[in-house]
Order: structure tokens, then sequence, then C-alpha cells
């Protein structure tokens, strides 16, 4: 199926290249595979750019919320064998939550799908409860498969989302990116999957029967690796680093700990377009991964996210994946099973659009140009009373802000202290435009009740 050339893809490294240096991004890693071979692979500047270390395909790399496509393929194979019930309430299996505030009770398939109705919370990091537990030291231990730090985590996450009465809605009713889920997820895989950790049954039910053994769940030994990246991130303008997979980390690990390779990632992104299948075996049905890709709730505009993944449309076919971010680390993971392609995108730099790359590789395998010009917008024209129905302050727990004010005659837009550029794209749509990427904000209106939430990269903000 693969149409691209050789000769075809060298503007999109230019374009790659160009975007690294824009964004300052230390080092990338890409690759374009089929169901059973590599068809593209390249490496973009270092692992380590201070020493000019390069990357090869066994680099370790953080890859942040793309492991929630680990937890629900997990989830998945634990609901095939019987194990669990995706439409039985989290409490069933996690006594500790107590579906408080919820008219209805919350499902394990609502927390697949970021729809339980949670809004966005603080996050509540492995550092504060291991040293309230006292097995911190230093942040020096492996303790992210600790059982102690997963039951005490679980019962403040819980304790949080139950003394929360606030909600998007029913559940079910609206998504809202849910760290807090994927945490509770990873909770009833540690308790239900027959292994001492949620890291012990990633090893053993997905990373082994793949073949990759540069993937981990775990903290120190990825860290100390002699040919993991180093993490970069900006902080006072300037490009900083450091090694520590600690930084930000979620108290449960099912949202964002997993660290591998792109050769192991390959071995992943090759068992979706094979339809669950992996190098040793069978890791779920392909009834099981029709499940994943079933679009279940509006995610952002133009994508849908289903249990772990997320849908859009890409020349006609369809665009599957996930992405993540957090300190020093961007990443993505995408096929389309029409063109029976997928593709893996590293970066150890934190904030670079490489879902952009992502979805122009895969443009190339189509025999498109690449990469694609940004898509034109125009104003849609709102009249003054759609405008000024948005006016005030929206915000979350997470810190997202988005701010509306009427100066001057018209609408204007802050956001994280910076007024913003956008278009009034559509009804209740504004894009805020980008030279590399475009993102979006979504107006949630209800009747009666008029503008009472946004949504923007997922996350629902609630007006002030």
């Amino acid at each position: 199926m693969n149409k691209g050339t050789m000769e075809g893809i060298r503007p999109l490294e230019q374009w790659i290249e160009k975007m690294m240096a824009h964004y300052e991004a230390a080092g990338l890693a890409v690759a374009v595979v089929d169901k059973n071979v590599t068809l593209y692979q390249k490496f973009f500047g270092f692992r380590d750019a201070e020493n000019q270390t390069p990357i090869d395909e066994n680099t370790i790399f953080g890859l942040a919320s793309v492991s929630k496509s680990f937890t629900a393929l997990s989830i998945m194979q634990l609901a095939e064998k019987g194990v669990i019930d995706l439409g039985g309430p989290v409490s069933r299996y996690l006594p500790e939550f107590q579906n408080a505030h919820a008219a209805q009770p919350v499902t394990v398939a609502h927390l697949l799908s970021h729809a339980g109705g949670f809004l966005p919370k603080r996050r509540m990091l492995v550092e504060e409860v291991a040293r309230d537990l006292g097995i911190w030291q230093d942040g020096k231990a492996e303790i992210g498969p600790h059982p102690g730090l997963a039951m005490e985590g679980c019962r403040r996450v819980c304790k949080g989302l139950d003394e929360e009465e606030a909600r998007t809605g029913l559940p079910g009713e609206y998504m809202s990116y849910s760290n807090d889920s994927y945490g509770l997820l990873s909770e009833i895989i540690r308790r239900y999957g027959g292994e001492n950790s949620f890291q012990d049954y990633l090893e053993k039910n997905v990373f082994a029967p793949l073949g990759m053994d540069r993937a981990t769940g775990l903290f120190i030994a990825p860290a100390q690796d002699p040919n993991s990246t180093k993490l970069y991130f900006h902080k006072d303008g300037k490009r900083q680093w450091c090694r520590d997979y600690y930084d930000n980390a979620f108290v449960l690990m099912g949202g964002g700990a997993v660290k591998a390779s792109l050769g192991s990632m390959k071995k992943y992104v090759q068992m979706y377009l094979n339809e669950g299948k992996g190098e040793h075996g069978r890791l779920l049905s392909p009834y099981g991964i029709r499940e994943m890709m079933k679009p279940r709730q509006h995610y952002r505009y133009g994508q849908w996210y289903g249990y772990g993944v997320a849908m859009s449309e890409l020349e006609g076919v369809r665009m599957v994946g996930h992405g993540g971010g957090m300190t020093g680390i961007s990443s993505h993971f995408a096929w389309s099973p029409e063109l029976e392609a997928g593709v893996v995108v590293l970066c150890n730099t934190s904030g670079v659009p490489v879902s952009r790359v992502a979805e122009e590789a895969l443009r190339w395998v189509t025999g498109a140009a690449v990469p694609a010009p940004m898509k034109n917008w125009q104003d849609a024209g709102w009249s003054e009373e759609e405008k000024k129905s948005c006016l005030g302050k929206f915000r979350n727990a997470e810190g997202n802000e988005a701010t509306f004010t009427w100066e001057n005659g018209d609408l204007h837009l802050t956001m994280g202290g910076k007024e913003r550029e956008f278009i009034m794209a559509g009804h209740d749509l504004i894009i805020l435009p980008g030279e590399f990427s475009q993102s979006d904000i979504l107006l949630l209106r209800e009747e009666g009740r008029g503008v009472w939430g946004v949504r923007t990269g997922g996350r629902i903000l609630t007006r002030e």
C-alpha cells in the first residue's frame, strides 16, 4: 500500500528540521512501518545535545500519555478473559470509589473514554504521596511498583473525585481528558491482572509477547540506562535538561509511565496493524482492537476518542493513535487500517507538535505531497450576540485558563497570560492557528444555561 518515495519524503525531513529549530528540540526519532517491515526510519538531532550523542532505534524515550493506549489494551485483555466487565461500575472493582455526586454509575468503559463526568483536577504526584508514606528516598529508589504507593494513590484519587460536586454532566455525556481515570484503570489492572504491579502486568502481557525488550514502566532504570535520552524542557526562556522521570509523574501509573525505544514501539504499532497479533502470539482479538478504535466521544475538532486511542481522517482514510507530553517528552504513535501502515515519533523535548510529524509521515504513505499546507480557516462571521455569549473566564484545577474579553468593539482571547490570535471558524468553534500546528476551542453551550464551559486540548474548562 506504500506509495511514498524517498524523494517524496525529503521535503518533510527539511520541514522537521525547521520545526525542531523553532522549538529548540534536541532530538527526534521517526519510523513508518507496515504490518511486517520498516518503510522509513530517520533520527534527527541528539539524545544528549551537549555531548552530541546520536539516537538509534534502541534509545529509550519517555512516552507520557501514549501509555494510555497500553492501559486500555490491558483492560481489554482482562475484559476478554471475563475478569472484568467494561459495563460494570468502577466501585465494583475499586471500593474506595463511592460514585458520590454522580446521577448514574461511572463504569469502566466511561473511564476508558474519559467520559466519567470528571473535571480535570490537580495532578497528584508520585513524589508527594511517596514522601507522606516515607518511601521517597530523595527520588533515588524505584518506587513505581510499590504496592503501598498504588493503594494510597488510589485512595487519594478516589477521595478527590468523590469530594468534587461539580461534574461535566452525566457519565458518558461529555468527554474531558482525565489522568485520574487512567490512573484508576491501572489500579484495576494491578488488582485483577494477577501480577504484583501494573508494571509487572505490562511486562508479562504486553512487552514480552511483542518482543519489546526496550520498554518499561519503571523510573530509575530507564534514567540510568546508558542509551536513554536526556529530558529537555524550557524554563525562563532557556532550554534545560534533567534525567528525572519522576518529574511531574502521576501517582498512579496508567496515564503516562511507559518508556520505550523506537524499535520497541515499531513492534507495538505493528500489533495494531495485525489486529492484535504480535511477534510471539496474539495479545487481543480483532474484535477487541476494533472496540478500542470505535469512536465514542467527541475529542477535538475532527477527532473522536475510543478506548485509549483517538480517531481522525487523513486523505480519506482513518488515522488512529495517541500522543503524549511531559517534562522532556513529546510522543505520538498512529496507524491507518486502510493504508496498512503505522508511524512512531519520539522526541526528547517538551512542547514539540510531533502529532503533525506523525500525520505527515502517514500522508507520505498515500503518495501525497508532504508536508501538506495548513488548512486556511476563514472567519465564520459570528454575530455580536454570539461573541458576547462566551465572555468571561474559564478554568480548571489543572491550571488551564482561557479568558474572553470585549475590547474596542470585538472579542479578545487570553490564554496562559498571553493574548492569542484566533479564528471564529464555525458554530461554537474557535481555531488557534500556528506555523507548525493548529489547535481548537469548542464552546460548550446548553439551552437555558448558555456557554457553561469550553473544551481545549480535550479538557473542559468551566466558567467561573
